[in-house]
């Protein structure tokens, strides 16, 4: 399952080397995934998408972002 306002780094998968972020938000209802190029996520900020449910948003980091390190020290 994908932690919910966690950031993490993308080791695997197209995406690797960014750091991404899932989080609920009301309007409109889904799951917004952000990704940065620093842990802190304020560089290069890129809004990948508003996901309606919990398996659209798997199906995202299946093909995106297959291998995360959700374990991150801060601002590594």
């Amino acid at each position: 399952m994908i932690p919910l306002c966690r950031i993490g780094k993308v080791k695997q998968g197209p995406l690797i080397g960014w750091y991404i972020q899932a989080q609920e938000i009301e309007m409109p209802k889904g799951i917004l995934v952000s990704r940065a190029r620093n842990a802190t996520m304020d560089q290069t900020l890129v809004l990948d998408g508003i996901f309606p449910n919990i398996e659209k948003l798997e199906a995202f980091f299946a093909a995106n972002a297959s291998v995360v390190d959700w374990d991150l020290e801060k601002g590594e």
